[in-house]
């Protein structure tokens, strides 16, 4: 199993913060829905009325934004991880070749040689 890079590493972690700033406004979103406050004033929903967006839905795509980002890390790490060790596999397979002096070639198909006999089908015969 190979160590998670430093590359690797810092893109789990930006999607995990914007995995965690999407619950973030999802959470503030609820709070400023079911708010009341005794003056009147709402300072959650005056911020939302001023980016014309709701923080629920925000929240919402950030989640979504985060998740479908760290699928693709994972995915691409993956596959990354699969080629490296194929490459390994492939080299090793390279020098156990050169140091060998006989190749040896398994499930070989076997070759036979039979002499070809010329057929012709017989004339029909007239009635």
């Amino acid at each position: 199993m190979k160590k998670v890079t430093t590359k690797e590493f810092i893109w789990y972690l930006g999607c995990g913060l914007i995995i965690f700033l999407g619950l973030v406004c999802v959470v503030f979103g609820i709070i400023g829905y079911h708010m009341s406050s005794a003056s009147g004033t709402n300072f959650i929903e005056t911020f939302e009325a001023k980016i014309k967006f709701e923080l629920r839905y925000l929240g919402l795509i950030l989640i979504a934004a985060g998740v479908v980002l760290s699928i693709g890390v994972l995915l691409f790490n993956a596959k990354k991880a699969d080629r490296e060790v194929e490459k390994k596999i492939r080299r090793e397979q390279r020098i156990a070749a050169q140091n060998s002096k006989t190749i040896e070639v398994k499930n070989a198909v076997e070759v036979i040689e039979v002499p070809a006999e010329e057929t012709k089908p017989e004339p029909a015969k007239a009635e």
